[in-house]
């Protein structure tokens, strides 16, 4: 978290009944960024792994729950996409000191890559809807007006900017505009979807910590993996471009990551409420009911949502649910209230 985050939290997302902690995390560490950056500007992203891997975030939060609770003190979790898995990989290590957590759209590759489902419906949705997508695409790469790498993060980053009812209408046009090589739209894009932010921040010493958690996030699914030529997998081919420095040195066994292990986790007392969306690009729905069924005691909850939950949070449900969930706990009367009142945004086959 930044500083002065907290207190937004605080009010966004809980009440003033929690105590919301926030841990000012190593990637905000500058000290700890510069060391892996030498006097010419090159980074050592072998040491940049093992400084900002998951388990140093981890532990990282382990020493923060002993200093304020104990030794053997309990606490809450709640994070969201990438954080959802952090709490996620916390349970793996550190569980029995959990309470209760909460975590909606937790990306998990691991679980993608094990049951074989592929997160990235991108090109199965989009030549469904218009059987010409997959011409035009191919005329466009054989034109090679612009990097691969571009073209996968416009359309990826497209996902949080265009409605989901709209998105086949959008990826079309975009794709129209790539092939008359209008550059100027293009920039356009660029600046709506915020990718020149993106790119100057991956370019800073603020952007290592953020490849080194994008290299985790694919290294699942790295074994068989590869760019095909004239499809596009927009989600996955933004990890994979995003994180080629860390490949380079995993290809080279520089580092040796370390996987989350879920084998243990059925064992946990902690209450894990799992909330997930149906029309999630990024954690499917389906590796997010394996993920559930690991835990003893769950509750799931697939909305009829993208990865964001706009729905639940224009609906005003997401803080209700989160804060009924760690306050009261799946079993009790108060938060049987909150679901029966959020069924309509529960997705039905």
């Amino acid at each position: 978290m930044r500083k002065g985050s907290v207190k937004q939290l605080q009010n966004s997302l809980f009440d003033s009944t929690f105590n919301v902690v926030g841990i000012i995390g190593r990637n905000n560490n500058d000290d700890l960024k510069n060391s892996v950056i030498d006097d010419k500007g090159n980074i050592n992203w072998t040491n940049a792994y093992n400084i900002f891997t998951w388990q140093q975030y981890v532990n990282d939060i382990d020493a923060i729950r002993k200093k304020l609770l104990g030794r053997n003190g309990r606490i809450n979790l709640y994070g969201q996409s990438g954080g959802g898995l952090l709490v996620h990989q916390y349970l793996s290590v550190y569980g029995k000191f959990v309470d209760k957590a909460f975590t909606g759209a937790a990306v998990n590759y691991y679980l993608d890559s094990e049951s074989g489902i592929n997160h990235d419906k991108f090109w199965e949705e989009t030549c469904d809807q218009d059987s010409t997508f997959s011409i035009r695409f191919s005329q466009l790469i054989n034109k090679n007006y612009f990097s691969r790498d571009l073209i996968a993060m416009l359309f990826q980053r497209q996902n949080f900017f265009v409605k989901p009812d709209s998105l086949v209408y959008e990826r079309n046009k975009l794709l129209n505009l790539l092939l008359m090589n209008d550059t100027a739209s293009i920039n356009d894009y660029k600046a709506k979807y915020q990718i020149k932010d993106i790119l100057s921040f991956y370019d800073s010493p603020d952007g290592i910590p953020i490849k080194v958690r994008l290299f985790e996030f694919l290294l699942p699914l790295l074994k068989s993996f590869k760019i095909e030529t004239y499809k596009l997998r927009p989600d996955i081919e933004n990890l994979y471009f995003s994180s080629l420095q860390l490949i380079e040195v995993f290809n080279k066994n520089q580092i040796k990551p370390i996987q989350i292990n879920l084998d243990h986790l059925h064992l946990l007392e902690t209450d894990v409420f799992i909330l997930s969306g149906r029309w999630d690009h990024t954690a499917d729905y389906r590796s997010q009911i394996a993920l559930a069924s690991i835990y003893r005691n769950h509750y799931l909850f697939i909305a009829n949502d993208n990865h964001t939950f706009i729905s639940l949070k224009n609906g005003g449900f997401y803080n209700k649910l989160l804060i009924a969930f760690l306050k009261y706990g799946k079993q009790d009367i108060l938060f049987a209230n909150i679901i029966r009142n959020c069924e309509s945004y529960r997705w039905i086959e």
